[in-house]
């Protein structure tokens, strides 16, 4: 069952989305037109915790200077995520920052991500969270976005990117949650077609994508 439906079923409380600035709604032209608002909309209004902070990665990895990025998820899940029981669905859109930056790539890299992954996603199904996650894979950047942004954020290459997507598709089957394929469907309507003026951000009808993406997300 997809779940936008299925959460219906459950009794939910509400949603909690975790994130980056994606998820934090950047470049949507309106709050309600960002994909965690277009989700509650369409799952019958559920009120939404947005726990997205801008510029954050998950893994908890030293950068190049030697120290985690600040805010990463994997730091911060507990006290967000789990900070007293509920019945919450949580939807987590994490590993586009990760992706995209090159500047470390000895610590900062894809095994770092899907280790403090598989940590963050071992305690919420340990808490009785499972029927209720859904992990989307990282947003599709197009091509001219691996040469934009800040310092340690540029340099990426397709296959490095796409190894993160594969990542994520493979943590939502070893834990049998709920996968959105967000890079997928994205980069089937061509490179670039959803990305907003800066190159990084997705505009409406990206975030638009992200939403079905969720709200079709199937069980693994």
């Amino acid at each position: 069952m997809a779940l936008g439906e299925h959460l219906k079923t459950l009794g939910i409380s509400g949603i909690r989305v975790f994130g980056d600035s994606i998820t934090a709604g950047f470049n949507a032209s309106r709050p309600h037109l960002a994909w965690p608002a277009l989700f509650a909309a369409a799952t019958d209004g559920f009120p939404i915790r947005n726990h997205a902070i801008p510029g954050t990665v998950l893994q908890g990895s030293r950068l190049a200077d030697g120290k985690p990025r600040p805010d990463n998820g994997v730091s911060r899940f507990a006290r967000t995520l789990l900070d007293a029981p509920h019945r919450d669905a949580i939807l987590i859109l994490y590993g586009y920052n990760d992706a995209r930056y090159t500047a470390a790539p000895e610590t900062m890299n894809v095994a770092g991500f899907v280790r403090d992954y598989t940590r963050l996603l071992q305690a919420l199904v340990a808490a009785g969270h499972a029927e209720r996650i859904a992990i989307g894979s990282p947003p599709y950047i197009p091509d001219a976005g691996f040469s934009t942004g800040s310092p340690g954020f540029t340099g990426q290459t397709r296959q490095g990117f796409e190894d993160y997507v594969e990542a994520v598709r493979k943590l939502a089957a070893t834990f049998h949650v709920h996968y959105a394929p967000v890079y997928e469907q994205m980069k089937a309507h061509g490179d670039g077609a959803l990305a907003s003026s800066d190159l990084t951000h997705p505009n409406d009808a990206g975030h638009r994508v992200i939403f079905e993406a969720f709200l079709k997300a199937e069980r693994q």
